[in-house]
């Protein structure tokens, strides 16, 4: 069998809590015992309530976190030894609300430009090159480049990230609810972006979502967390079928569409 690209052994991570002045201090324990693979080339969606886990994982995963037990392995090689640099141009972001994740002090052309000087050692021709390719495969006009975050909309400042993220030609993108916060029509332009991005470059994904009906339409497995633990993976179709947990089947009845197509697929179509 082929080997994982990104294989998360065992992993928990327990915060320390302050309760207040006369209260003495507590812990949380965020993940439990966590085990995740991620293969080549997949679409992988982690789905669960919010508080479940999903983010602190995914920053684990990212570089940006330490577990307090397990590890994560990025082609066999543990997360936490691998420079931060030489880490981030294989493993790349995408955060839930694009507006917050970009600095609104700098144009879209530093903000896509940013990762090439830190990761990469190009000429200034070079990155201009990049950077207008970039653009095209993205289908971004040459003028929003000298444009502030704040001049653009959702859907559009939601593209920046998407271009900042794929600029340096990363492995792995981890997309952590990158829809959520747009509206319905604009999220279908997005999932379908990344799609046709992952046939192109040969991407693979970790998507997090709480919304059923967008990973039916873009997962190849799902992965269901629930208070820090991965209760179940499955193919979608399996998942649907034959749910092991009653939280995964309260999980499908409280967010799946009435039979007749949502508003989301139709738009997808």
């Amino acid at each position: 069998m082929t080997p994982p690209l990104m294989d998360v052994r065992r992993v928990s991570r327990t915060f320390r809590v302050n309760r207040g002045l006369f209260r003495p201090s507590g812990t949380l324990e965020a993940l439990r015992d966590v085990s995740l693979t991620l293969y080549r080339g997949e679409i992988l969606a982690l789905v669960g309530e919010s508080g479940s886990g999903k983010s602190t994982l995914s920053r684990i995963m990212l570089g940006l976190d330490r577990p307090t037990a397990g590890d994560v392995l990025l082609d066999g090689t543990s997360v936490g030894t691998i420079p931060r640099r030489r880490l981030a141009a294989r493993v790349q972001p995408i955060f839930q609300d694009p507006y917050s994740s970009l600095n609104p002090y700098r144009t879209v052309r530093q903000i896509i430009e940013m990762p090439l000087i830190v990761n990469k050692r190009m000429s200034a021709p070079a990155r201009r090159r990049a950077i207008a390719d970039i653009l095209d495969i993205l289908r971004m006009p040459r003028r929003t480049l000298e444009a502030y975050p704040s001049q653009m909309s959702g859907g559009q400042r939601q593209r920046v990230a998407i271009a900042r993220a794929l600029i340096a030609r990363p492995e792995i993108v981890i997309c952590d609810e990158p829809t959520s916060a747009l509206d319905v029509s604009v999220q279908a332009q997005v999932l379908n972006l990344l799609m046709d991005l992952r046939a192109e470059f040969n991407l693979t994904y970790l998507f997090i979502s709480h919304d059923l009906a967008v990973v039916e339409y873009i997962a190849d497995r799902i992965a269901v967390m629930k208070s820090g633990e991965i209760v179940e993976v499955d193919k979608y179709d399996g998942l649907l079928r034959n749910p092991k947990t009653e939280y995964t089947r309260t999980l499908i009845s409280s967010t799946l569409p009435v039979p007749e197509m949502s508003a989301f697929e139709q738009t997808c179509v």
